[in-house]
């Protein structure tokens, strides 16, 4: 006879566009349904991403209209009680240090905690720090998508080394390919991008953290004596109007494409012959992973996860962060070397493949997940 599934709860802290949100979506799509049966839960709001949860069939809960008043903190008591969740599965900062601690002081046995990123919120307050490296402690497992980040939760936290496991963001690659030539040009076609174009794209969270006001000032030097290639940015966030204004005062707004919130990924980066990805610090950026499965070269800070995904000249190219004049040669590099970008496409889809595909990831998960419930039993 078939044991009976272990119910999961996914807790975050929200549905908005991000890359944990991305990852969790893959993860759920992905998980072991004859083993766990999944819900999700996000801390407040909708946004983009609670439909695409309930169209694979995941059972969503929306704890709070918004952040205030908080909402989310009866209604997450209220659902840990009633759920019967054998497991509790926290993803962000917001999650971490607001909903977690409830699952604790409620004795809940099963507590799994996803650290994405060396986020600068807990580096600059010490009473954050602090309070998620008491957490933490009391927490199962802590999971750390890079072993920058496993570093920085045994060196800053002072967490157990037994309870902090490496595992890295995953993606689909079966869904993320490089694209044939009609669907490069259909995709093309759907965003008004021109085909004869070189055109080079960010994803992601309009945020400080990305570092896309870098971005626009790359865009502008490349662009100068370049009148094939154009920048797109696909993404939403708190500094849109900022980054409008930037690509007006630097002359490129004709040159610089805002696509705002772009639901299909694939099609995006089918549209595109390069990624440029200028962040600060990262854990493993999906938009990476994706962009490297879909063949695309890709031009990226050397920090953090990224480093540890790519080797600079191998499988990408690297420049050192917020290091303009480093992204700009590294960018005209690839516009100019046709035979370098085949070299990175080639070696970059064949990485992903081979240490980044969800479905493996997620049987590591549902490892840590076994080897919890083994203790508790």
């Amino acid at each position: 006879m078939m044991p009976m599934p272990k119910k999961v709860l996914h807790v975050i802290d929200s549905f908005d566009l991000g890359g944990a949100q991305t990852f969790l979506l893959d993860l759920v799509r992905h998980h072991d349904r004859s083993r766990y049966l999944t819900d999700v839960a996000a801390m407040y709001g909708r946004g983009v991403y609670a439909d695409a949860f309930e169209e694979a069939g995941i059972t969503t809960h929306s704890l709070s209209p918004g952040k205030f008043p908080p909402m989310y903190l009866p209604n997450f008591w209220r659902l840990m009680k009633k759920g019967g969740y054998d497991i509790l599965h926290f993803h962000l900062f917001g999650a971490n240090l607001c909903a977690k601690p409830l699952a604790i002081l409620a004795g809940h046995s099963a507590i799994i905690v996803q650290d994405q990123c060396n986020d600068a919120s807990r580096e600059n307050n010490s009473l954050l720090l602090a309070a998620d490296a008491f957490w933490n402690r009391c927490s199962d497992r802590v999971i750390a998508v890079s072993e920058s980040t496993r570093r920085y939760l045994l060196d800053r936290e002072d967490l157990e080394d037994s309870k902090v496991m490496m595992i890295p963001n995953g993606i689909d690659t079966e869904m993320f390919r490089p694209a044939t030539l009609e669907q490069k040009r259909s995709s093309r076609l759907a965003l008004r991008l021109a085909p004869e174009s070189f055109v080079i794209g960010g994803v992601g969270r309009l945020v400080s953290q990305k570092n896309f006001t870098l971005f626009l000032k790359v865009a502008a030097q490349v662009v100068a004596g370049n009148p094939s290639v154009f920048f797109v940015i696909a993404g939403t966030g708190p500094l849109e109007s900022q980054l409008h204004a930037g690509a007006e005062k630097l002359g490129i707004a004709e040159r610089v494409r805002f696509l705002g919130h772009v639901s299909d990924r694939v099609s995006l980066f089918h549209a595109l012959d390069s990624l440029l990805l200028t962040s600060d610090f990262e854990g493993t950026p999906m938009t990476l992973l994706e962009a490297m499965a879909s063949g695309l070269p890709v031009v990226a800070s050397g920090v953090d996860g990224i480093a540890e995904v790519c080797t600079d000249g191998k499988n990408a190219l690297l420049a050192p962060p917020g290091d303009r004049g480093g992204f700009e040669k590294a960018v005209r590099r690839l516009i100019d070397e046709e035979s370098l970008r085949k070299t990175l496409c080639i070696a970059g889809r064949r990485r992903v493949e081979e240490h980044y595909d969800i479905r493996g990831i997620a049987r590591r998960i549902e490892g840590i997940y076994e080897e919890v419930l083994e203790v508790q039993s």
